[in-house]
């Protein structure tokens, strides 16, 4: 199992109800694929730096979850052809490194 982001663009046309029902059927096919831990990191509508089958805002949901590998392929399958769905992507989450601090150099 792996921690993963979805990053999904849906359409700015869609109406607050249809946009939760999208979360609810995102929600569901991580679920069947074997996904669990999903946690919603952001909903909101922003502007697009370039336009998607022409749109020039879109509303971004960001999820987190926890799936085996091949359960990415399956959800993907099932938004695949979605006409709602703008733009997706999935990343595999990694593990913050803090910045290595640098000590001062003595000077002697």
């Amino acid at each position: 199992m792996k921690d993963y982001e979805a990053v999904f663009i849906l359409s700015p046309r869609l109406s607050k109800d249809e946009v939760e029902k999208f979360v609810e059927e995102l929600k569901k096919s991580i679920e069947a694929a074997k996904g669990e831990q999903i946690v919603e990191e952001k909903t909101e509508k922003r502007s697009l730096f370039y336009s998607i089958k022409k749109q020039k805002e879109g509303i971004f949901l960001i999820y987190k979850f926890t799936a085996p590998t091949d359960a990415i392929e399956k959800v993907k399958a099932d938004f695949k052809h979605n006409e709602s769905v703008l733009r997706y992507q999935f990343l595999v989450a990694g593990k913050k490194e803090e910045p290595k601090s640098e000590e001062p150099k003595k000077e002697d």
